[in-house]
């Protein structure tokens, strides 16, 4: 599975409806779907009066691209990751940290962004899964996302709380639905450890890009 980069836009077929579960800007958080889209803008596109679900689908009909999920990021989507283990598991990712943010609570109230950065990882499972071990696929996503994100070291400005993530991340895993199919996919199993390791490599190198090129203004 690789992505096709066609600047502003990178675009995902899955080759066939999947079960999709995550938050993308654009597109059902639970429902079928074949095709993501990636829109990479600029901190200006998107002021705080602008919906960024009308700016991406106007975007998207103007330059006829198809999506059942979009995501949106101002870091240069060139620097796009890839990563494919054994069993089916593949993930792609792209990395912004201009809004870069913990999960540790500060002492002041917390910020208004004024950039826009965003990690966007979506992962797909070529094997069946409940619903409940693909909610439990997106929780290993995000924990090996959190993972590869600390393994800078990287630091809050001011008080010096360790980043997590961004403020607006977007996570989604793709599978084929099914109530007969994989009930778990936590660490201890082939396919979450597998899902673990893809996630964490994806999005580790998208970062590094990142950090070597700075998300556009």
């Amino acid at each position: 599975m690789r992505p096709e980069l066609r600047p502003p836009w990178l675009l995902l077929d899955f080759g066939k409806d999947l079960r999709l579960i995550g938050w993308p800007v654009v597109g059902a958080a639970l429902g079928p779907a074949r095709r993501v889209a990636w829109l990479q803008v600029r901190n200006a596109d998107l002021p705080p009066d602008r919906d960024p679900t009308v700016y991406f689908t106007e975007r998207a009909q103007a330059a006829g691209v198809s999506f059942d999920a979009g995501l949106m990021t101002a870091a240069d989507l060139r620097g796009f990751a890839v990563a494919q283990r054994a069993g089916g598991v593949s993930v792609v990712a792209t990395g912004g940290l201009g809004n870069a943010e913990s999960v540790l609570s500060a002492a002041s109230e917390p910020r208004n962004a004024a950039k826009v950065g965003t990690i966007n990882v979506v992962a797909v499972i070529d094997r069946s899964l409940t619903l409940a071990a693909q909610i439990e696929a997106l929780s290993i996503v995000a924990e090996a996302r959190t993972a590869a994100v600390m393994s800078f070291g990287l630091t809050m400005m001011g008080d010096e709380r360790p980043v997590t993530g961004t403020g607006t991340d977007c996570i989604l895993v793709a599978a084929p639905g099914d109530k007969a199919g994989l009930a778990h996919c936590g660490l201890h199993t082939s396919i979450g450890r597998a899902l673990a390791e893809a996630a964490y490599e994806s999005v580790r190198n998208t970062c590094a890009s990142c950090l070597r090129a700075p998300s556009l203004r």
